[in-house]
């Protein structure tokens, strides 16, 4: 059985496990291996950071089909999102250590590389200093993947981890945001702005 640690799909065995029986959690995973499996052959080419995001994707959609099947959409969704959410409080409560003046220049690194145009995310930068970064993001490679497999609906699942990782912050960054693509917006916004 493939467990998709980074995906949550630990914790979502755990939940399944509790409410519908380990019998029903054991012939899910097994599906979501298998489709994991047919699912990733289709990505076979990519490569470098793309292929994290790409990946991560593919496993989130596997494991969200036979959950559905299991639970029915809206709560295979709220599933997803929960099991998803330690990952990313762990992220805030990383980042908000650091200093703004450090986060700042932090954010300008990892989005110059982990979520650059090689890795499948078109940028439009409005502001781009040491005291705010503010840019729209016009494709998303969890798009792309979610509607390729035919599972769209999923997409707000990986959107709020955003909210959950950068909102209220303690460091002196504040995170603003209107919309998403996986929400149905023209595009996600970024905003992380110094409070001083």
């Amino acid at each position: 059985m493939t467990i998709q640690k980074s995906c949550g799909w630990k914790q979502i065995y755990k939940t399944v496990s509790e409410k519908y029986g380990q019998e029903s959690a054991d012939k899910l995973f097994d599906k979501a291996s298998e489709l994991y499996e047919k699912n990733g052959a289709r990505y076979s080419s990519e490569r470098g950071v793309r292929k994290g995001h790409v990946m991560g994707a593919v496993a989130i959609a596997s494991i969200y089909k036979p959950l559905s099947e299991l639970s029915g959409n809206e709560v295979a969704v709220e599933y997803i999102a929960e099991s998803m959410k330690p990952a990313s409080v762990a992220k805030h409560n990383k980042i908000e250590k650091f200093p703004a003046p450090v986060f700042m220049r932090i954010a300008g690194v990892i989005t110059s590389r982990i979520f650059s145009e090689k890795a499948g995310f078109k940028r439009k930068w409005h502001i781009n200093t040491n005291v705010e970064k503010r840019y729209d993001l016009l494709t998303c490679p969890y798009v792309q993947v979610f509607n390729d497999l035919g599972c769209p609906e999923v997409c707000p699942a990986v959107c709020i981890q955003d909210d959950i990782s950068f909102r209220n912050l303690k460091n002196g960054v504040v995170f603003e945001r209107k919309g998403t693509l996986g929400r149905g917006d023209a595009c996600c916004d970024f905003c992380f702005r110094r409070q001083d």
